[in-house]
């Protein structure tokens, strides 16, 4: 487990540029804890402290998905609460664009007390890099490494802000050649995909992204910020998608 590891591990010293509290979703928690630790290692190579937020519960993005609002609401009210105790109002990251979501729109449209406050704080991980880096290009250094990159930008990602961001820091990795996939939904939407009664239809609203990406040069790196996505994509492609913490950290000189 991710939080585990994390808590295992050596305490980080305060960093330079601040704390960043680091949003640990229940997939990077449980399933993919590579990514969690990615994101800390180009987190703290940046200068920053990282922080996961103690006695954290879910966003309610599968309560939301199946309308029982009423869980969603208890869970946000915790969360909100949780993260609102944070005198420093440092920065809150989400890997994952559902988690991400919850806290920067439909918490608000719920009208939850503390939302408007928490989510100005709340950025997607890719975003808060790229920022970084177009003020301080020199904040992270990357080995020069030639190869192609595409990118598949996940539904809510798409939804909240332009996507763009994620083809610009793609971009400085040296010699890497970058696409911003001109693609639609996976297919999966959550929970839809993996209904067997769903299933055919999840398989023919993917099609056209399995095709571009089967399309790409052998050793393209495929890149997906969504758990779902990187899923339905392995289950249709012979590649092992990856998050751009992953290919940052990687790529860390």
């Amino acid at each position: 487990r991710f939080d585990r590891w994390f808590a295992r591990r050596e305490r980080s010293p305060k960093g330079p540029r601040g704390r960043v509290v680091l949003w640990d979703d229940t997939f990077v928690r449980y399933h993919e804890p590579h990514i969690g630790v990615a994101a800390v290692k180009v987190l703290e190579a940046a200068g920053f402290e990282v922080v996961l937020p103690a006695g954290r519960k879910c966003c309610g993005r599968p309560a939301f998905s199946q309308g029982n609002l009423a869980e969603v609401q208890r869970l946000g009210k915790h969360n909100l609460a949780l993260l609102g105790r944070d005198v420093d109002a440092a920065p809150i990251l989400f890997l994952e664009p559902s988690c991400y979501s919850m806290f920067a729109e439909d918490y608000r449209e719920l009208k939850l007390e503390g939302a408007e406050r928490v989510a100005q704080r709340c950025f997607l991980f890719e975003q808060f890099i790229e920022e970084l880096l177009s003020h301080e290009p020199g904040a992270l250094r990357f080995k020069t490494r030639a190869g192609n990159l595409v990118i598949h930008a996940h539904c809510h990602a798409k939804a909240l802000a332009n996507p763009a961001y994620m083809r610009r820091l793609a971009e400085r990795l040296p010699e890497r050649n970058v696409t911003l996939l001109d693609t639609g939904c996976c297919g999966m939407a959550g929970a839809f995909g993996s209904l067997a009664s769903k299933y055919e239809l999840s398989l023919k609203v993917a099609e056209p992204l399995a095709r571009q990406i089967r399309a790409q040069p052998f050793g393209t790196v495929v890149v997906a910020s969504g758990t779902s996505c990187r899923h339905q994509i392995d289950h249709l492609a012979p590649v092992r998608a990856r998050h751009m913490a992953e290919v940052l950290a990687d790529a860390l000189g």
